[in-house]
């Protein structure tokens, strides 16, 4: 133990690629875990507040605790809304500094494969940001953004010389995945993904009820009969941390199943904390939130059912790769790992940890 422990983040010898991964965590780290944990209580600047259903107007009194929050007044139109959304955007957000992590502990050879799809998400969520910035009651996200979207660049860069762009590829060739099951176990969430981020970003007005311009079916006046509802930047910021993950699938199909177990392991962190907290709004549900009970909850249910199935998909296609060399390369701490260490072990019990934070983390909501 104390071996392992001394050779954290040993993966990066350079420091200044050491430092602007360590930082770009860090700020992921933190949104992830304001936002899992006190999302409520961002939404509504810190403080306790309560709404009347029927004309949507909020009431601030007393304080509530979260790391930061939004800086919205009670007559904003951010106030109070989007909890749900912004939880689950902090599971994909998690997820992905994890991606960080690995890089830092296991070394950043190769890893174009997972940095590369996290800048496009990171610079198309920056993109949102600044184009709706009148739309965010605080500048602050913008910054925070652009710093770790920065940092996450400035690693990539400073990586080069560590071999971050080893068997760099954009060529397509067909599909490189042998197993022809496993391949469509890739490709429907590829599909879903594209579905989703499509509706998200460029028709995020509308799945919140706010407009009649749909890609998917949304519940008609949504937005305005409901106080707690995601506004359509929070939709869109969620559809952009879904662009890497959708790209891991893709680059898999594309290049092929070896020596990817990063992207893999990333995906289905990230993807499962996102499904463990839909599985939260369906299991333990808040009716008092909302004014259509019946309508919010079937959305959550098929919301739960679509991320599940994703999940499970992915992890079983994870289990056939391994046949086609997934794991190939694979270290833990820098050290081979003995078989089935990460499968059978590592992966089930941070999932059962990360369950139980989120089953608290909706007792505290």
């Amino acid at each position: 133990m104390t071996l392992q422990v001394a050779n954290m983040f040993d993966g990066v010898k350079g420091m200044p690629a050491k430092v602007c991964l360590g930082l770009s965590a860090l700020v992921m780290f933190v949104y992830a875990l304001n936002l899992i944990f006190f999302a409520d209580c961002y939404t509504t600047n810190g403080a306790g507040a309560s709404v009347d259903m029927e004309s949507g107007v909020w009431t601030a009194s007393g304080a509530c605790f979260a790391l930061f929050s939004n800086n919205a007044a009670t007559d904003h139109e951010n106030f109070g809304r989007g909890a749900e959304a912004l939880q689950l955007a902090g599971t994909l957000m998690l997820g992905l500094s994890l991606g960080n992590m690995l890089i830092l502990n296991e070394g950043a050879k190769g890893k174009w494969s997972l940095m590369i799809p996290g800048l496009i998400g990171f610079g198309v969520m920056l993109i949102i940001m600044v184009m709706g910035m009148d739309e965010l009651p605080s500048k602050m996200p913008i910054y925070a953004t652009a710093a770790g979207t920065l940092l996450y660049g400035g690693a990539y860069f400073f990586l080069k010389e560590e071999g971050v762009d080893e068997g760099l590829n954009f060529k397509f060739n067909g599909l490189q995945v042998k197993d022809k099951v496993t391949a469509g176990m890739l490709g429907i969430p590829v599909l879903i993904g594209i579905i989703f981020i499509i509706n998200n970003i460029l028709f995020a007005d509308g799945y919140v009820g706010k407009s009649d311009s749909t890609f998917l079916p949304a519940i008609r006046d949504y937005y305005d009969t409901e106080p707690y509802s995601a506004t359509p930047i929070q939709v869109q910021i969620l559809g952009a941390l879904f662009i890497p993950y959708t790209l891991f699938a893709v680059n898999i199909l594309r290049t092929g199943a070896k020596g990817k177990w990063p992207i893999m392991h990333v995906s289905m962190f990230g993807l499962g904390f996102f499904a463990l907290a839909g599985i939260m709004f369906v299991i333990s549900p808040d009716d008092a939130r909302w004014n259509n009970v019946e309508d919010t909850n079937a959305q959550f249910l098929q919301n739960m059912m679509i991320s599940m199935v994703i999940w499970i998909l992915v992890v079983v296609a994870y289990v056939r790769l391994r046949e086609e060399g997934v794991e190939d390369g694979m270290t833990i701490m820098g050290k081979e790992p003995e078989a089935d260490l990460f499968l059978m072990k590592m992966f089930p019990a941070v999932m059962v940890v990360m369950a139980i934070i989120l089953a608290a983390a909706r007792m505290m909501g």
